[in-house]
């Protein structure tokens, strides 16, 4: 069969090639083809797409007198030559052998030899927004015998999509476990890792990060950040160009935000027993006292991971006098980003008959706000001078749980501390439907507060009764706490809420990530260990 295999293009990783790759092209076959292997400078590649008349074949087969290409794997360093030799069969069975040799570009290769093996990942902007800076978290797992010490060794590297440029990007690492209890069809000791990083996204675009690793010389990294943490124990002080922010020294929660970006206000509460400013999730179940968060003194068990990327503390353990409720909240703190991301998980282990549960409250003092904002399910957003409102102990309004944003503002400085509400959800663990009516309410008197209640009495007209929790019960919430500038206008006032919010609930989109096709994967689909035999491949 005389047919001709032509190397069209060497090519940098794409989205819809996110690895370094050959373009092959051959003349249309006489009969049909359907490629079984292909080698690159001899060694096999498993990484391939066969194209048929202008179409992915994922049978690997090219019909006879269609236009037949084939773009591989072919890890490509700059200036070259690569042999690429690929193996096919036709519909009786006899082999065709074809083969190809090229020289690569002398640019737009492997971003460094001295790293053995990469990951890849396509970021993708869904709004029409574009990213600039936008904190990514990936997880990992990678073969645990091709890397020795993850947080040394991996590196993110961005790819232009249009130029192929690569770009080391700053990155952490974090989270690593290592499975090793054996290794067979089935397993493969592994590494997982977590791994953080900053993309720029152009908007309505796709982009490809590199996530690189197996350098056991590689030399630790050092990335520029604006990011800084000090202190000590749970009192830290965590800043960045956009805002100071200080940790209650007893209970580890954000007790003051001081806002920059030529504002220089200070966001804070420090009036009512802990007087942090984010105050739950808590918990009011007489004849015991109403306990939150802020209260711990201290948490029963603490974390915090401190690198280029973020800054995390973790906290978590019982509430004060409630040893059947447990709570953990994380903050994370990012380079050059303006909002905190806040989220926390509220768990009941034993029944429990209460008259409040909350979460999602910040409460600050009358010393830079004025005013309240919030958008409605239905994207109005309404405004109130808060002492407009009914004062203590009557609550002064509520707000649908749906509610994307709600914020704390003085419209004169201009600023405001903004909560954009992410992520709720209630769930039952052994007793049928999650018992909860979240809302959010304002309230006022020597402060001003907001806060989510989950199940609720105190406020209402009969608030003596108590409402049964079931054990098992679990609440989470995930929440960005923003301080920002706001607009001068009133065009303009909540834009930065708004499209921080819009980035928010609609992030860079992360694929799955790619690693290579080694030969350790089997050829054939292995089954899963079940619990008894199933045919799956058959109908």
């Amino acid at each position: 069969m005389d047919i001709t295999l032509q190397i069209e293009q060497f090519g940098f990783p794409t989205p819809e090639h996110p690895y370094y790759h050959a373009r092959l092209r051959l003349d249309a076959p006489p009969a049909d083809l359907t490629v079984t292997r292909v080698l690159v400078n001899a060694v096999r590649v498993r990484d391939f797409t066969v194209y048929s008349g202008g179409l992915a074949n994922r049978k690997h087969t090219w019909a006879a007198g269609q236009p037949a290409e084939l773009v591989a794997r072919v890890d490509w360093a700059d200036g070259s030559t690569v042999r690429i030799a690929v193996q096919a069969e036709d519909a009786a069975g006899a082999r065709v052998e074809l083969a190809a040799e090229g020289q690569t570009l002398a640019a737009g290769g492997w971003w460094d030899a001295r790293w053995k093996y990469y990951g890849a990942t396509v970021l993708a902007e869904t709004i029409g927004a574009a990213r600039a800076g936008e904190p990514v978290h990936l997880w990992l797992g990678l073969y645990a015998d091709r890397l020795t010490d993850p947080a040394r060794e991996i590196r993110v590297v961005g790819i232009d999509p249009v130029s192929g440029q690569p770009q080391e990007v700053p990155s952490q690492v974090y989270g690593v476990s290592t499975w090793d209890k054996f290794a067979d069809e089935h397993c493969q000791p592994t590494t997982t890792v977590g791994v953080a990083f900053l993309a720029d996204v152009p908007a309505h675009a796709q982009k490809v990060y590199l996530i690189f690793y197996g350098n056991p010389d590689a030399p630790a990294p050092a990335y520029p950040t604006d990011l800084r943490v000090s202190g000590s124990g749970l009192g830290l002080t965590v800043e960045n160009s956009h805002y100071t922010i200080r940790l209650h020294p007893d209970s580890g929660a954000i007790d003051e935000i001081h806002l920059k970006q030529n504002v220089n206000r200070v966001f804070a509460h420090h009036l009512e027993t802990n007087g942090a400013l984010h105050w739950n999730p808590g918990v009011y179940a007489p004849p015991r006292t109403w306990m939150h968060a802020s209260d711990w003194n201290p948490p029963q068990h603490a974390e915090t991971i401190v690198g280029p990327v973020f800054a995390m503390t973790r906290r978590w353990g019982p509430l004060p006098d409630y040893p059947e409720v447990a709570c953990s909240i994380t903050y994370l703190f990012y380079h050059n980003t303006p909002y905190v991301m806040e989220s926390s998980v509220l768990d009941v282990t034993r029944d429990l008959d209460v008259v409040a549960l909350r979460n999602g409250e910040l409460v600050v003092n009358q010393d830079v706000v004025d005013e309240f904002a919030w958008k409605q399910p239905d994207s109005a957003v309404g405004t109130v001078v808060i002492k407009t409102l009914p004062r203590h102990p009557v609550p002064a309004m509520e707000i649908d749980a749906r509610a994307p944003w709600w914020a704390f503002f003085n419209r004169d400085v201009p600023c405001a501390l903004a909560a954009i509400n992410l992520e709720l959800s209630g769930m039952q663990h052994a007793d049928g439907l999650a018992q909860w009516e979240p809302y959010f309410y304002l309230h006022w008197g020597p402060w001003y507060y907001c806060a989510r209640p989950l199940v609720y009495t105190f406020i209402t007209p009969n608030p003596q009764r108590l409402i049964h929790v079931s054990a098992g019960s679990s609440y989470y919430e995930r929440m960005a706490f923003y301080p920002c500038r706001l607009g001068n206008t009133d065009a303009d006032r909540f834009a930065p809420i708004e499209q921080t919010a819009a980035r928010l609930f609609r992030p860079l989109r992360a694929g799955v990530v790619r690693l290579d096709t080694d030969a350790r994967v089997p050829e054939d689909w292995v089954p899963p260990i079940l619990v008894s035999e199933f045919e799956e491949l058959e109908d």
